[in-house]
């Protein structure tokens, strides 16, 4: 079993740095096509899915978290599906399909928190869901200052692109809502073990998602040093990966 992991944590590793490597290259007066960068990352996010997708068969079936699970995949699935129709065949609408994958990413972390509270009967207390809404609250005025607000009052965009953007940023703001909640709920009842280990890879990893794209999207804008952007979205999913990896050994054992 340990040594499936180390082998995935080996491979995983060795992608993203190649793609590190070659996103670095044109730094030192180095000339490389752009389509062999871009036939690297693609590579090793394939890679990522496929391992995923073989160790998410091990996972017990019969359980309801695995439904979660599911829906993880899915949205992985989706995320690699827009990077390539964009990459290989620049189709313009992939917004439309990262949105997808957000919502599936958003409903497997309800799913979570649905199947966790109920099997174990968890209620949070009134400290707990006070500290909730204050954050949440906190948050949804910050996603208004730095993104819906300026989105809605740019005259220069297009009615369409305010829609996408405006729902991505709510997007946004439900999944660090629900990381909120799953976080909490796992800290409470399963603080320490393997078990918890993964749960918190796949939620810490989910959150540095949408923070990633608000960042990126709606704080910085246009980032292209070292592909950055790119290099954290592609780790981000790799350790979503991981977590599906360590979920299908743990069935295995």
């Amino acid at each position: 079993m340990e040594d499936k992991v180390r082998l995935v944590e080996i491979l995983f590793f060795i992608g993203l740095l190649l793609v590190i490597i070659f996103s670095t290259i044109p730094l030192f007066n180095i000339n490389i096509p752009e389509n062999i960068y871009k036939i690297i990352y693609l590579l090793v996010e394939f890679l990522a899915f496929v391992v995923a997708l073989i160790f998410f068969f091990k996972i017990d079936r019969k359980q309801k978290l695995w439904l979660g699970w599911l829906f993880i995949l899915l949205g992985f699935f989706i995320y690699l599906l827009s990077d390539f129709l964009d990459i290989i065949f620049k189709f313009e609408n992939t917004q439309m399909l990262k949105l997808l994958s957000f919502i599936l990413n958003f409903v497997a972390l309800l799913l979570f928190i649905i199947f966790l509270s109920s099997s174990l009967r968890v209620r949070l207390s009134f400290n707990e869901n006070f500290l909730l809404v204050i954050n949440a609250i906190l948050l949804f005025i910050l996603i208004l200052q730095v993104g819906i607000l300026p989105t809605l009052l740019n005259s220069t965009m297009l009615l369409e692109d305010k829609i996408i953007n405006t729902l991505f940023l709510i997007g946004d703001y439900m999944l660090l809502v629900v990381f909120m909640i799953l976080f909490l709920t796992i800290t409470t009842n399963f603080w320490g073990g393997e078990i918890a280990k993964n749960y918190y890879l796949l939620t810490l990893s989910i959150a540095l998602l949408s923070i990633s794209n608000l960042i990126f999207s709606y704080i910085l804008g246009s980032y292209e040093l070292f592909k950055i952007d790119r290099i954290i979205y592609l780790g981000v999913y790799m350790v979503i990966a991981y977590s599906i990896v360590k979920e299908g050994v743990l069935h295995e054992a």
